[in-house]
């Protein structure tokens, strides 16, 4: 090959990497995993890179032999976790790393996987807001009326959603004003409705509560990114902080038009077959919510099974962290099993268990107390959140050497 001819195929395969990278980025991937797949598909391409990322960004550094060495930074914007286009993505890595499709249809696939809409329409999405906030009342002890409030504020928050996506003003607002609304619906409809509002405002927001980020950051910590799981960390935060204060403007708009939220009610008990329906349905407005494919949905379904089965069989009577870190630990041997047999990424299915065994709910509650004048109370609750995040994180650690991945991703 001419010196000209290895130039050329040296940069289609450059700007191939950086938009794979951009793309996977842009789509959910952590540090560790997107590090791993950007230096292998490199070394399969021939080219010697370096690479370092951070939620916001990618470095790009190249030793071309008998060139000038070649350094990028890539701003990463417009994040949007759809694990579809993830999905697609990785099967695209794996074409080009085969040599079934060349680097510049490679880079144009890339494209118009970005460029593609959502898999579900606008009204589904909507949908699912309203039924993953209606059942995920039952996992905080509410009863039917409970049910019906979380549903009717998950909607609210789902009407927002869908608005924000077309304004990019609303879309910069959308934790702090989702928790307003949600908070605002909850507290108006209570009395009506007999529900408790706190459990119907937790509820509403548990979409919003950045439980995927405190685990993913944790993570990059313990697999040696810092940069990348400090901002995350704090982004996640700053999002509980916007949180708190949307639901405490809340609560201070009723009060201010006379909404009288101090009765407090019971929640009516419900029968044994609603919480392992509600787990079902959420399994599947999960993964709806989450852009999975269609063909996912089961496994997502399974995903947020897994856990609850292994409480439900004894594991929670070991205590809060042990049973953390076994759930943890069930939930990632089944997703890098799912990966190894379906050869699809595996934060298919582990982000649903994510889901259903992180903190997130606690650490909001926890800085509620603290705004509220609960230091006490606010302080041991966040530091049951840092305990079980780290029992979180060892158990999916340890799930990777009892069933090592087969593939980066």
């Amino acid at each position: 090959m001419t010196p000209e001819l290895e130039h050329d195929r040296n940069q289609q395969a450059i700007a191939f990497v950086a938009r794979l990278g951009a793309a996977l980025q842009r789509y959910g991937t952590p540090a560790n995993r997107l590090d791993e797949v950007l230096l292998l598909l490199s070394k399969e391409l021939g080219l010697k890179g370096s690479f370092f990322s951070t939620p916001s960004a990618i470095f790009y550094s190249y030793d071309l032999p008998g060139e000038r060495g070649f350094a990028r930074l890539q701003r990463i914007y417009n994040k949007d976790l759809d694990l579809s286009k993830l999905s697609q993505l990785d099967r695209l890595f794996n074409e080009v790393c085969d040599g079934t499709i060349s680097l510049i249809e490679g880079a144009n696939r890339v494209d118009k996987i970005t460029a593609d809409p959502p898999p579900y329409q606008r009204w589904l999405t909507f949908v699912c807001f309203g039924l993953t906030s209606a059942m995920a009342s039952t996992f905080f002890g509410g009863g039917g009326a409970e049910m019906l409030l979380s549903g009717a504020t998950g909607s609210v928050l789902g009407l927002l959603y869908l608005w924000s996506a077309t304004n990019q003003a609303v879309g910069r607002l959308f934790e702090p004003l989702g928790a307003l609304l949600v908070s605002v619906t909850a507290l108006s409809l209570a009395g009506t409705l007999g529900a408790s509002s706190d459990i119907a405002t937790l509820a509403g927001i548990i979409i919003l509560v950045p439980g995927f980020s405190i685990a993913i950051g944790a993570t990059e910590l313990a697999l040696g990114h810092p940069a990348s799981g400090v901002a995350r960390l704090a982004g996640a935060m700053v999002t509980f902080l916007m949180l708190t204060m949307g639901v405490m403007f809340g609560q201070q708009i009723t009060s201010f038009f006379g909404v009288d939220a101090s009765a407090e009610f019971t929640p009516a008990a419900l029968p044994i077959w609603v919480e392992p329906l509600a787990l079902l349905v959420a399994g599947l407005s999960l993964g709806i919510l989450f852009k999975a494919a269609r063909r996912d949905l089961p496994w997502t379904v399974a995903a947020v099974m897994l856990p609850y089965l292994a409480f439900q069989l004894g594991i929670a009577d070991l205590g809060l962290e042990a049973s953390i870190f076994l759930g943890a630990l069930i939930a990632g041997v089944f997703s890098n099993a799912f990966a190894r047999w379906k050869d699809r990424p595996s934060l298919i299915v582990r982000l649903p268990g994510i889901l259903i065994l992180v903190p997130g709910a606690t650490g909001f509650l926890s800085l509620g107390d603290l705004a509220n004048g609960d230091v006490l109370e606010g302080v041991q609750a966040m530091v049951r959140v840092l305990m079980t995040a780290t029992a979180l994180v060892t158990g999916f650690l340890v799930s990777n050497a009892v069933l090592p991945p087969r593939k980066a991703l």
